[in-house]
């Protein structure tokens, strides 16, 4: 990002707090019409938001109000939705709950990479901005407000905490989980001596192979079988090709 505003001679403003104070002069200085925002880790303040003298909007990777907050694509998955899609909404005070003013789903294929994911979301969001930003300036937006009761939360999970629930999950559930994420998650695993694996691909998955305990790994000349609740899925030492190539 910071490359490209070079290149296209777009002034960067840098903060590396929510609280920064230079940040809202420098706003308060351009007083700009919107602003846009995607990707922002933390909520805007009030007297930020204010500097919009239209209006501030978000880029939201879920359809709203499903998976408010930091990390939706993450959530995507471990819900199981097989539709998903990127929200542009006005910004208030509370994280991702401001008016709809567009939206776009799409179906989620199983075992979908993350990155092509983000790719696509990021692909979809730039188009509904610019229809948003159109629908501003012709008079024709028509906001939605979100239904509370359909919220659920977003929030960011640390890298080596356990999510899948082996004895829930059945197995294409939890390889679509770890295939999807296996470029920037990886499941924490142990083997019987409980030695930590690293596997470093998600192969696939054969239906019925129930030999041992849900979450049981067991090692194989091309890294493990992960047992399931109704079948095992293929573990690689190796990354795939679809993953070196990403």
């Amino acid at each position: 990002m910071v490359k490209w505003a070079w290149r296209k001679r777009v002034p960067l403003l840098d903060s590396v707090s929510p609280t920064d104070p230079d940040l809202l002069e420098r706003l308060q200085s351009l007083a700009p019409d919107v602003i846009c925002v995607s990707g922002f880790p933390w909520l805007l303040r009030p007297e930020i938001l204010a500097t919009a003298r239209r209006v501030a909007l978000n880029v939201h990777t879920s359809l709203l109000p499903h998976h408010r907050g930091p990390n939706p694509l993450l959530w995507v998955y471990y819900h199981n939705d097989d539709r998903t899609g990127v929200t542009v909404h006005q910004m208030n005070q509370r994280a991702d709950a401001g008016l709809i003013l567009a939206q776009q789903a799409f179906d989620l294929p199983r075992g979908f990479p993350i990155e092509r994911l983000y790719s696509q979301t990021a692909r979809i969001g730039a188009d509904l901005l610019v229809q948003v930003l159109n629908d501003l300036e012709t008079g024709t937006l028509k906001p939605q407000v979100q239904d509370e009761s359909l919220s659920t939360y977003a929030p960011r999970v640390p890298q080596g905490v356990a999510m899948v629930n082996f004895g829930v999950w059945d197995v294409e559930r939890v390889w679509h989980f770890m295939a999807g994420l296996c470029s920037r998650r990886r499941e924490p695993l142990r083997d019987a001596r409980q030695k930590e694996i690293h596997y470093r691909s998600v192969i696939g998955y054969t239906p019925g192979d129930c030999q041992q305990e849900p979450g049981t790994v067991a090692p194989t000349t091309f890294g493990w079988h992960l047992y399931c609740r109704n079948g095992s899925i293929q573990l690689g030492r190796k990354a795939s090709k679809r993953e070196e190539n990403q």
